[in-house]
């Protein structure tokens, strides 16, 4: 029973959250992007060359914060429709929009005009190559000068997806089969693609070029605690859970640095994310044949508020990147559902995996397989607030149980000696050293009462 309530919880967290993405609206103008707009919009000549060429065109920028500081991305997106109006996206923190606007187009120049969310698109030229690509040079924020824009199908990046998950799944799954699949991809694999990455990577933000070597030593770290005698010592245990620690930290300090309200919030949430989490001391490998890295302590709902956590940050700071932070937090959550106490492994080792595939193929990865999720100053600020509750909320009930050994007895959130009921066979070889004092066995002994608090000296 209670399994099955922690699911759906799960199930329910997940769905508000893509609701309050893809549902939650955008400025004045997308009231009637559908629509003609209200304003006055000439219309160029029946069907121009760039509408009848379909799809749409994207280009990623770099973002600046509240501060003029570089930690960010922002993104532009056109759509041309044959009636002389056109689609336009622009994402950036703390400035959006999406709106219908006009444009014309004479020889290969295409000139946009009437943009009131984005008006810095007005007049500029945008020149179509022989290669589809449009482009242009776009002033202020989020802007640059000769912007490659590149044609994409509408359709792919939604395709894209769903293969990203089945990928991502299907990595993991090689990793925790396959012992020598680690130093075959992460070591000689990473050895000869460092110097490609270097020379032909689209990738230019810091943040993710820090990310991709962070998460290649934590695979490396992952695989010695799973094969050599190293996971005997506390002090690699605790290593697994500060390699965690310190990748919200990265993320927490693009948050601090972007300034706006939202950011603020979201970066306060990874830091009460960070001091939920515990139970670190049963870190280890399972007794199974494939000795899976294994967290029995880790609570369903500290995976819940980590993932609401994450893919908030992508939407606040990387927004193109949140369609794949969702792939990527569903995964690993899925996995550990399944194989229960694998999650720290499946997403240390996922996400992994996603940046050689990002950093591979930069450009097909993002520009031509991002799913634009729509943004705006209320939605940014309702879906910071959520993740900032619910980290709040976890918080609270982890420190109200180590302080004074009371929480509710039906929502696991780490207080039980599992996050989940392990079989033996499946339980981490350490899990005997996971006795704190006032923790319950589970299950509690006064769940099985109707009692709504453990006391104590439940389980003593």
């Amino acid at each position: 029973m209670q399994t099955t309530k922690i699911k759906r919880g799960l199930a329910g967290c997940l769905l508000v959250l893509l609701a309050l993405f893809l549902l939650a609206g955008c400025e004045r103008g997308s009231a009637d992007i559908g629509q003609a707009p209200g304003r006055d919009v000439e219309a160029a000549s029946p069907a121009p060359g760039i509408a009848r060429m379909g799809g749409e065109w994207v280009v990623i920028t770099t973002g600046t914060g509240r501060n003029g500081e570089k930690v960010a991305s922002s993104w532009y997106l056109l759509r041309f429709r044959d009636d002389g109006t056109a689609k336009l996206m622009w994402v950036t923190p703390g400035h959006y929009a999406r709106e219908r606007v006009a444009y014309s187009q004479v020889g290969n120049v295409v000139t946009l005009r009437g943009a009131i969310e984005a008006p810095q698109v007005n007049g500029v030229a945008f020149r179509l190559g022989a290669d589809g690509h449009l482009a242009a040079s776009i002033p202020g924020v989020g802007g640059g000068d000769n912007l490659s824009f590149t044609h994409r199908s509408i359709a792919w990046p939604y395709v894209h997806w769903l293969l990203i998950f089945a990928g991502l799944a299907a990595a993991f799954m090689m990793w925790r089969q396959w012992k020598w699949f680690t130093p075959i991809v992460c070591g000689l694999g990473i050895v000869v693609m460092s110097f490609y990455w270097i020379n032909e990577s689209g990738v230019t933000a810091v943040f993710r070029w820090v990310k991709l070597y962070t998460l290649v030593v934590s695979i490396w770290f992952f695989w010695f605690v799973r094969y050599t005698p190293l996971h005997k010592y506390k002090w690699m245990r605790f290593l697994v859970a500060a390699i965690l620690a310190v990748n919200i930290l990265e993320a927490v300090e693009v948050d601090f640095k972007s300034g706006y309200m939202p950011n603020l919030l979201n970066g306060a949430a990874g830091i009460l994310n960070i001091l939920a989490i515990t139970r670190w001391n049963a870190i280890g490998p399972n007794r199974t044949d494939v000795r899976d890295l294994v967290w029995p302590g880790q609570a369903v709902l500290w995976i819940i508020a980590y993932d609401i956590w994450n893919v908030t940050f992508s939407y606040l700071n990387f927004n193109e990147y949140t369609s794949n932070s969702m792939a990527l937090n569903l995964v690993p959550t899925l996995i550990a559902l399944w194989i229960p106490g694998v999650w720290v492994a499946a997403r240390g080792t996922t996400l992994g995996f996603f940046y050689l595939y990002l950093f591979t193929f930069s450009v097909f990865v993002m520009e031509k397989g991002f799913v634009p999720i729509p943004i705006n100053e209320t939605s940014a600020l309702l879906v910071a607030s959520a993740s900032f509750g619910i980290n709040l909320v976890l918080c609270a009930l982890v420190w109200n149980w180590k302080l004074f050994q009371r929480g509710p007895a039906w929502l696991n959130f780490g207080q039980y000696r599992h996050a989940e009921h392990i079989d033996a066979v499946y339980d981490s070889i350490h899990v005997g050293l996971d006795k704190i004092p006032a923790m319950a066995d589970y299950p509690p002994v006064k769940a099985q009462t109707g009692d709504a608090n453990v006391p104590a000296a439940a389980g003593k």
